[in-house]
């Protein structure tokens, strides 16, 4: 019995990489750190990975808007959504506010071969977006999630909590935030002068206000098939739930 048992579970966690696919739905949320003891390093590091895709549609493949590999992923609608009662339930909680709500099929693949999601979500700052960073599902001999976002708290005027990107007066000594990496490629100006507007038109604008913080989640959990998982942060978390996709459709 034990032995049998122990082939079920491993079984059901355990994916051939060349014929499971898996339904991937996950939410983003920030939460209020109520005892505000958690003292953040302003020593971090912000990147995104080289293997990464997009979920949102493409409208062009010019050198404006590459990708860096074959899309392998079917993004989810919403009416295939799962989690859509857990949105609810926090976006009427006090203290919670959903920055997130996204979902994917992908095929089962290793630590080498399954790509980074490009996430983002919350309030927009120029061309950035107060929740960004990267999650994937990997396959070894169990299902994980890893997860390395950043959230980032702007402030409302300019000349409180540091300086702007390109500003070499940093008195907060945050990093500079990340370029987009379907933008990395295109030219950025070099002008080291402070600016003070903000021109949401261009693709390379990397302006916004002032950082007055950024909190990191950097986790790598393992998750059940058909259970919730979370990863946890004083000041955000995320809500995953994988399943077996075994649709024969043309998806």
């Amino acid at each position: 019995m034990a032995v049998t048992l122990s082939t079920s579970l491993s079984e059901q966690t355990r994916a051939d990489q060349n014929e499971d696919w898996y339904q991937v739905e996950l939410i983003v949320f920030s939460q209020q750190d109520l005892y505000q003891n958690e003292r953040h390093p302003t020593n971090i590091t912000l990147e995104y990975p080289q293997n990464w895709q997009r979920l949102e549609s493409d409208t062009s493949t010019s050198a404006d808007n590459p990708r860096p590999a074959e899309q392998s992923l079917i993004p989810l609608e919403t009416k295939d959504f799962s989690l859509g009662p857990d949105e609810y339930t926090l976006s009427r909680a006090a203290g919670y506010r959903v920055l997130t709500h996204i979902g994917w099929r992908q095929p089962g693949l290793g630590q080498a071969q399954s790509p980074w999601i490009i996430v983002s979500g919350g309030h927009r700052h120029g061309n950035h977006h107060e929740l960004e960073g990267s999650i994937r599902l990997v396959v070894t001999r169990y299902l994980h999630i890893q997860a390395d976002i950043w959230k980032t708290s702007f402030a409302s005027t300019p000349g409180t909590g540091g300086a702007l990107p390109g500003n070499p007066v940093r008195p907060d000594n945050w990093p500079r935030l990340p370029v987009k990496p379907w933008l990395s490629a295109l030219p950025v100006s070099d002008d080291a002068s402070p600016v003070t507007t903000i021109d949401t038109n261009s693709p390379v604008d990397q302006r916004h206000p002032p950082i007055k913080k950024i909190v990191v989640l950097n986790q790598s959990e393992q998750v059940d098939l058909n259970k919730p998982t979370y990863l946890d942060h004083p000041e955000m978390g995320v809500l995953v739930l994988v399943t077996r996709h075994t649709s024969t459709a043309a998806d």
